[in-house]
């Protein structure tokens, strides 16, 4: 994944924090730039800049971020402003609120996606399918 350079000129593919497997913090977490975290991290984490969630990663907390790729576990909520990739290694148990969500074969996500610029974004809405007949009463649709 190329990070690139932000409209700052940041160098935004320069990793400013690695976190090995063997690393577990309880407490926030905020820094600029790009970071790869594949331990574990219980508290908030708020990224200027791009985060990867490798696939050892064990992830309770809320994450807000440019753009975030998920290789581990995740618990809680993910809020980003440009992206969100789900890996096939994943395992995602929450809500997640991007312009763009990418999922890939083999990734397990449960929870709810709203999409949409993040400024428009309230609340996402859990996606559940339901028969045609009970989606139509739900939305008013049904005769």
């Amino acid at each position: 994944m190329g990070f690139g350079r932000d409209e700052n000129g940041r160098g935004s593919d320069e990793l400013v924090i690695f976190m090995g497997k063997g690393v577990s913090i309880k407490g926030d977490l905020h820094f600029e730039g790009s970071g790869r975290l594949d331990g574990k991290v219980e508290g908030k984490i708020h990224v200027d800049g791009n985060l990867i969630l490798g696939d050892g990663a064990m992830i309770s907390s809320e994450i807000k971020a440019d753009t975030i790729v998920v290789g581990g576990n995740v618990k809680g909520k993910i809020v980003a402003y440009k992206k969100v990739q789900l890996l096939k290694t994943s395992v995602v148990n929450c809500d997640i609120s991007s312009p763009s969500l990418v999922v890939e074969e083999g990734a397990l996500f449960n929870g709810s996606a709203k999409m949409g610029a993040i400024d428009e974004i309230e609340e996402p809405v859990p996606v559940s399918i339901a028969p045609v007949e009970k989606q139509k009463k739900l939305v008013g649709l049904a005769k």
